[in-house]
């Protein structure tokens, strides 16, 4: 919701910025993984559907210690606040540097700089209400509206 009526300069954003990968669909080698740093990975399950895992280094730093996301968290991952969170919930070293792939190389970058998106245009902040003339949306109260017109009224009925 925050983002309605924005145009992302990488349109693949959060699963991807760029030809970065952000989410994992196979794991990092392990021995990639330094202190504070961890990647998020979708994984199978055979009764349920795939969730995402977070995978950092473990304690001993030869193993990787995998932690199931909540679907209730998945709204929010792509926050500072989430991995603060997160952090605060576990023992040993925080968490700060995100692993990001392409087809022959790793990224690491900084939470920071995967959760704030950059934006082909930022539209004018109107009394808590964000207008995009562009689109022709806006973001009233949290909740993305776009004005119907009697065609699309129309439309819709038949």
């Amino acid at each position: 919701a925050p983002y309605c009526g924005l145009l992302f300069r990488h349109a693949g954003w959060p699963l991807c910025i760029q030809e970065k990968i952000v989410i994992q669909l196979a794991s990092v080698d392990w021995r990639i993984l330094k202190p504070g740093d961890f990647y998020l990975q979708v994984v199978p399950s055979l009764k349920k559907p795939p969730r995402i895992v977070l995978k950092c280094l473990a304690k001993d730093k030869h193993n990787v210690e995998e932690v199931v996301i909540p679907e209730v968290s998945y709204t929010s991952i792509f926050t500072l606040e989430w991995l603060s969170t997160f952090n605060g919930e576990r023992m040993g070293i925080a968490l700060e540097n995100c692993l990001l792939t392409t087809d022959d190389k790793i990224f690491r970058v900084p939470w920071d700089k995967v959760v704030n998106p950059e934006f082909i245009n930022k539209p004018k902040n109107i009394e808590n209400n964000i207008i995009s003339p562009e689109l022709n949306e806006a973001l009233v109260n949290g909740v993305c509206i776009s004005p119907a017109t009697q065609e699309d009224l129309g439309s819709d009925l038949e």
